[in-house]
């Protein structure tokens, strides 16, 4: 019995102090996740099956140009307003937004396309708004036994949301079912104003902003965040990974695409659409059932055993793979089969893993880093993923697309190396950082990442260690063997 609650906790690393709030935001994202996804593939079935699937590269140009608008408010008013407040006031647009495009379905044409794009930036504004929130509550050591967690959150309301998508479509039609999306963010909505004692989120270390200055100071405020956000050498690779990562993820969702909407061509409009959004959601559940259990049983020990920087080649490898596979022999498993990085090795591995890289960024550019790399760069992945689609079809070149991607997975996979290069010498300079905080996120990432700074720079902290880091530093050097080496340093000096 102690033995299997040891094992149950490290499943689920959850401190008793942590367990409420843990337990509140685990099924508030559950929920919004749940929700989105049950208008999401409504919003697809409908533009797919009504306008054709010829038009969804426009929409991959449409819909990162609308992130990037959302992307650049959310980067103006995140540190001008308190974290809670941003969730809550973001439920609400979303909310009265899924009414209104509800309610506007009936004219179609433009509306087909607006509940499309809604759905999908509705999905990475979540992911967005949600780490930003959470991004500044826990330190290091925290966020790497509660992110994955969360991650396992997303998955479930992906699980949970195709039996409620496949049956209502069977009570009210796939057309209806962007109304049932808003009920759900009202729920979520009730739930943010019922909890008094969720904490604001602000950190320790966020800049205190000045109200008002009129737009000249809020424009001038932006640019200045956008440059001490791209100065960053860290943020500058793993933006460079997030542009592949969306990149690649977008050309996949197309292919994939095209072989759902040519297997479910029927009789009649109606069947066709709730055939979609049933297959759609039965490919969805499935492969998110997988994520689970893989960021249940498998994202524990792979953190344990190789760290974050390693974990991240997890996903790029995968596309190496499926998209050279793909280029040989291009088929509805193959497209699957790309699919599936998206469906699980991103949910369960690289997004959690991902989120432990802020924690190296400084506390006052960090929210505003997440706004910048996950709703701008992001989109600028997508369409670029869009001009891809685009300049080949029209040059009559879709053939060549596969090798494209198959050469850009290969460039993904170096670039993460490199990032695993700066994430290693981030968390070496912060152990000597003047900022406590930084310090005590770079002596906690040593646990797993002591392999991944240099020795050098660990003899280096060593010969004059802040008291709060020696223990750390000299236990990651002890495992190298090279602790009398550093001894001998610091006895010199």
């Amino acid at each position: 019995m102690i033995r299997l609650r040891r094992y149950v906790g490290q499943l689920f690393p959850v401190r008793p102090a942590e367990r409420r709030l843990t337990a509140f935001l685990y099924a508030l994202l559950m929920l919004m996740v749940l929700s989105d996804w049950v208008g999401k593939v409504t919003a697809d079935s409908l533009f797919v099956k009504r306008l054709g699937v010829g038009w969804l590269p426009l929409m991959f140009v449409l819909t990162p140009i609308a992130m990037l608008v959302t992307s650049a408010i959310l980067f103006a008013v995140i540190d001008r307003v308190r974290r809670r407040a941003l969730l809550i006031g973001y439920v609400i647009v979303v909310m009265l937004l899924a009414v209104v495009i509800q309610l506007a379905l009936p004219l179609g044409g433009p509306v087909l396309a607006a509940s499309y794009i809604f759905g999908h930036g509705v999905k990475e504004t979540i992911y967005l708004v949600f780490w930003v929130y959470a991004g500044n509550l826990y330190s290091a050591e925290q966020s790497k036994r509660l992110f994955p967690i969360y991650a396992g959150a997303v998955l479930v309301g992906k699980i949970i949301g195709a039996p409620v998508a496949t049956l209502l479509t069977g009570l009210v039609h796939a057309e209806y079912m962007i109304g049932a999306s808003a009920a759900g963010f009202a729920v979520v909505l009730v739930m943010l104003v019922a909890y008094r004692q969720l904490p604001e989120g602000k950190g320790r270390h966020v800049e205190q902003k000045e109200r008002g200055g009129g737009i000249r100071s809020s424009l001038r405020d932006s640019v200045d965040g956008y440059r001490a956000v791209a100065s960053d050498g860290l943020l500058r690779s793993l933006g460079v990974n997030v542009f592949f990562w969306y990149m690649l993820m977008q050309v996949g969702s197309y292919l994939y695409y095209v072989g759902l909407d040519a297997s479910t061509q029927l009789r009649t409009a109606q069947q066709s659409e709730d055939s979609f959004v049933q297959i759609y959601s039965s490919v969805y559940a499935s492969a998110s059932i997988v994520a689970l259990g893989v960021q249940i049983f498998f994202t524990p020990v792979l953190l344990r055993l190789f760290g974050v920087a390693w974990s991240l080649f997890v996903f790029p490898v995968w596309y190496v793979m499926t998209y050279g596979i793909a280029g040989i022999q291009f088929n509805l498993v193959t497209s699957v089969a790309i699919q599936l990085g998206e469906r699980i090795w991103i949910p369960a591995i690289h997004r959690p893993m991902t989120e432990l890289v802020y924690g190296q960024v400084s506390s006052r550019i960090r929210p505003r880093a997440r706004a910048f790399l996950s709703g701008g760069v992001n989109a600028l992945g997508n369409v670029a993923a869009a001009g891809t689609i685009l300049g080949a079809n029209a040059l009559r070149l879709s053939a060549e697309v596969l090798p494209l991607a198959t050469a850009l997975s290969l460039v993904f996979v170096a670039n993460t190396w490199l990032l695993r290069r700066d994430l290693g010498d981030r968390i070496g300079a912060n152990l000597a950082a003047s900022d406590a905080e930084l310090r005590q996120n770079a002596v906690q990432m040593l646990e797993t990442e002591g392999r991944t700074v240099p020795t050098d720079t660990l003899r280096r902290v060593m010969s004059a260690p802040a008291a709060d880091v020696e223990h750390g530093v000299r236990l990651a050097l002890t495992r190298r063997g090279a602790l009398a080496v550093a001894a001998d340093a610091a006895t010199t000096e």
